[in-house]
């Protein structure tokens, strides 16, 4: 059997020797060479889609062949590469030697290598996925990071801002109180100057600003500079002064003002 499939080859060969001899293998037939191992380099190739190398590995793996099991092997092997290349005259002849159950096998190496494909695909896609998924992990601990990195930012500004803000309301609230003290017009302050006025006065007279939470509604900004006039013993005369209005209107004041709170708590002693 061996003998006459010998023949067939040598045919083949014949009809293919340039190719073959560009194609063959750089590696030498040694003593520790084995079927096998051409066998498993003529998959290889093939999976690497050099035909002509894999069909001189598989002619060499015939070669070396010492039991059918291999022999079988080796030729289904060969008759599939014949097959991948379109090598129908090849193909024919060597099918014609070959017995069913060698045809059989050709039909399994095929399964085998449509298996190895469908695998080494699936191996791809498993690696893409997973540098995917690190792609989309990396991004999403730099998004992470770098939103709290903004969120500490913009914290540090708005502390900063902040701390801005009550120094100048704290020169706001100073300079109220000073233009109230000293009799100067006040006519034309109004609610901004009571919030800064009403933020200062815990840190400047802490007893002044108890007395005003006592009061049982909101005061208007002229009530509660009425009330700081009041505390630092101010007369209806000055008070009307710094007002730029009439006493007669200081006096209405102190009536409406008299409904929200108890005057008299503000009178220092």
């Amino acid at each position: 059997m061996k003998r006459l499939v010998l023949l067939v080859l040598a045919a083949c060969c014949l009809l293919t020797a340039c190719r073959m001899s560009e194609a063959a293998p750089d590696a030498i037939v040694t003593g520790t060479d084995s079927a096998a191992i051409y066998q498993k380099q003529a998959y290889e190739e093939m999976f690497n889609g050099s035909l002509a190398k894999a069909e001189a590995c598989a002619y060499r793996a015939f070669l070396l062949s010492r039991d059918t099991t291999l022999e079988c092997s080796a030729l289904s092997l060969l008759c599939y590469i014949y097959y991948r290349e379109g090598k129908q005259q090849e193909l024919q002849l060597l099918m014609q030697t070959i017995s069913p159950e060698i045809y059989v096998s050709v039909m399994d190496v095929q399964s085998q290598m449509e298996q190895a494909r469908a695998g080494r695909q699936q191996a791809v896609y498993v690696v893409a996925i997973a540098v995917l998924v690190l792609l989309l992990g990396s991004l999403a601990f730099w998004y992470v990071r770098r939103t709290r990195a903004l969120a500490r930012l913009y914290e540090q500004r708005i502390a900063a801002v902040r701390q801005r803000l009550e120094i100048s309301e704290t020169k706001v609230g100073i300079d109220v109180l000073h233009a109230i003290i000293n009799d100067q017009n006040i006519s034309q302050l109004g609610k901004r100057e009571e919030q800064a006025v009403l933020k200062t006065l815990p840190v400047v007279d802490g007893a002044l600003a108890e007395a005003l939470s006592k009061a049982t509604s909101t005061l208007t900004p002229k009530e509660t500079f009425f009330c700081i006039m009041e505390y630092y013993g101010k007369t209806d005369h000055q008070k009307a002064r710094s007002f730029c209005c009439s006493e007669q209107a200081i006096r209405s004041t102190k009536s409406r003002l008299g409904k929200k709170m108890d005057i008299s708590v503000l009178r220092a002693e």
